[in-house]
Formats: structure tokens, sequence, C-alpha cells
């Protein structure tokens, strides 16, 4: 039996508990930072396996994960916790020796590990480089991953794909640029890397509720043509760009002749069920095996329900491929689905 820490956005611990208790028979789960981190067993399941089907599947709302092969009481002593955290990173010995390794330092609110993350990760990267392994901060072989509660220190060493995400915690990061239009340009960037979907390998894109442009900016810089649909201005850097049509309408008013598009993307902050007919609705303006990407809006007080609700209603016009929470998803999901 293995000890997990899992994550997941803000406020959505309990639906990710929930989901493993579902996916684990005998799983014993317990909260750590209220709402967002928390831990589990595999009861008695084989850990591999396990890994294997969460890769596979992965829940919706767990966000990463890192076994737990060392847990200590945590404390305020920098000499201490300094020594706990070159022990522990001593012992990996052949597991990462000539290897590429990343350092993952996190810790709860008002925990009293006394070390920032990058400080942390610094106590830890002689030991490191003294078993022969390069200390890396990304496309690394091996991840050691750190996290300090109020009272406890937990950590653990697991390859990225087993932590379902090779950022800290799955905090999914971009640079923000100044030319930014909008913040949810992440949430497509972030879709792109979780989906394993390059956007660039599209041509002619339908971008419903475009306004102001973070998402057609984004399928602009990749190459796409866009079609954006919405009756609010776009932002002025786009308005002239040579690749873009923008029609101010309603995404229920427009109509297009059939295999039009390639990828329909979608984010609009409508009941999701009414988004759900209009996506539908459209849905013969798609090549065959086109892909849409659409946000799901968790308005309702059973988001399972919902999420189950809605790709049920999708499912007669696509194949569902994956539905997640992503960092930069707030009360919300994005589904990845292909026009049957």
């Amino acid at each position: 039996m293995i000890t997990y820490v899992g994550t997941s956005n803000p406020g959505f611990a309990p639906y990710a508990m929930e989901e493993i208790r579902r996916r684990i028979q005998g799983t014993k789960v317990s909260g750590l930072a209220p709402g967002e981190t928390f831990s589990f067993t595999t009861g008695d399941h084989d850990p591999e396996q396990l890994l294997t089907d969460l890769r596979r599947k992965e829940p919706i709302f767990l966000r990463h994960l890192f076994p737990v092969e060392r847990e200590i009481d945590v404390t305020d002593s920098e000499k201490g916790t300094a020594k706990a955290l070159r022990d522990y990173a001593s012992t990996l010995g052949d597991r990462i020796q000539g290897r590429k390794v990343a350092i993952q330092v996190r810790k709860e609110q008002n925990s009293p590990f006394p070390f920032a993350s990058a400080e942390g990760r610094d106590e830890m990267v002689p030991a490191v480089e003294e078993l022969g392994a390069e200390a890396v901060a990304r496309e690394a072989d091996w991840i050691i991953s750190v996290y300090a509660t109020k009272k406890k220190l937990f950590m653990g060493c697991s390859t990225p794909r087993d932590n379902l995400s090779d950022w800290p915690g799955g905090s999914v990061r971009f640079r923000k640029d100044e030319g930014l239009i909008s913040r949810a340009a992440f949430k497509l960037l972030e879709a792109e890397r979780a989906f394993n979907l390059p956007l660039d390998r599209f041509s002619n894109a339908l971008d419903l509720g475009a306004s102001p442009g973070g998402w057609t900016s984004v399928l602009l810089e990749r190459g796409l043509k866009v079609t954006a649909v919405d009756p609010a201005e776009m932002d002025p850097s786009l308005e002239l760009h040579p690749r873009l049509r923008h029609i101010r309408r309603n995404a229920a008013d427009v109509s297009f002749a059939p295999g039009s598009f390639d990828l329909l993307v979608c984010d609009m902050s409508w009941d999701p069920h009414h988004t759900c007919r209009i996506v539908s609705e459209l849905a013969n303006v798609l090549s065959a095996g086109a892909s849409g990407i659409i946000t799901l809006k968790l308005m309702y007080r059973k988001p399972f329900q919902s999420i189950q609700d809605l790709t049920e209603d999708y499912a007669h016009e696509f194949d569902i491929r994956k539905v997640k929470q992503l960092f930069h998803n707030r009360e919300e999901v994005t589904m990845w689905v292909k026009k049957k």
C-alpha cells in the first residue's frame, strides 16, 4: 500500500477525493490543505497498474499527485529541515544517477516549514548532484516532490507521467506577454498541452463567443484562419488581421456550409446546457473528425451530475475524448471532443 499526496484546484478537493474513492476501492482519503490538497492510499491495488489506469483515464478534478516515500514532522528549524531534505535526497541512489532531476518544493499556507520553494530546492541540489544527477527545472526524467503541511513534511520521487503533470502541484504557468489580450488565452494554451492536441495541426477554426479575442489570438498565432462569432467588439490589435473574420452576431444565430471548419472552440459564459444546444446544432459545419475544445461552466450544485448530463448530450454529435479541470479553469472544466 502506497500513500499519495493529491492536488486539485482550490475548492475542488472534495470532488477530486470523491473521484479517488470511486476509482480505488478500499482507499483511505484525508484532507491536508483545505479544499485543495489531500492524501490517499492505493488500498489493495497494485500501484503500477493503478497509475496506468489513472493515466489512461485521468480523473477530472485530480490535478497532480506524487508518492509519499518519507513522512516526518515539520518544524521551523532551518538546520534540521535542511538535513532532512538532504538525507532523503541521498537515499535515491541508482534511481537518479545520470538522470535529469527536477526538485519541486511546496508548502501549505501557515506551515512552519522554514524555506521558500526555491530555497528548499537549493538545499537538496548538492545531494542530488553528489549522486551524479543533473538538477533541472523542466524536461526531467525524475521529479523529487516535497510538500509541507502545518504538521507533516512529505517527500517522494517519481516520473513526470506518474505525477499526471510535470508542473509543481500541476500549477501550469505561462509567461504573461505584454500583448496578451485576455488571461482566458491561458486556458486554451493549457488545453493544448493537457489534450496533447497541437493547435497548428488545424487550418480553419470557428471561435464561438470570441470577444475580446483571447482564444482567437492564440489560434492566429498558430497560423489558423479564424471565424470569430460574438456581437461584442474584438480587441483592436486583431481587427485588421488578414486571417480573421469577425461575425458580430450571437452564436445561436449563425450558419455555415457543412464541413467549413476542422476546429471549434467555445469559452462562452452561458448556461452550459444552452451552450451545448448551440454547439450541437453547429456540428454539421465541422468536417469529419474535427476537434472541439469547449468550456463547461459548473453553475449547479452537483458537478458530477452536470458533467454526466452534458457529456451525454454532446455525445449525440461528438466523441468525448477527455474532460479535465485545468489549472486555469475556475468554476468550470474543459472538454475535448471529436466530430463523429
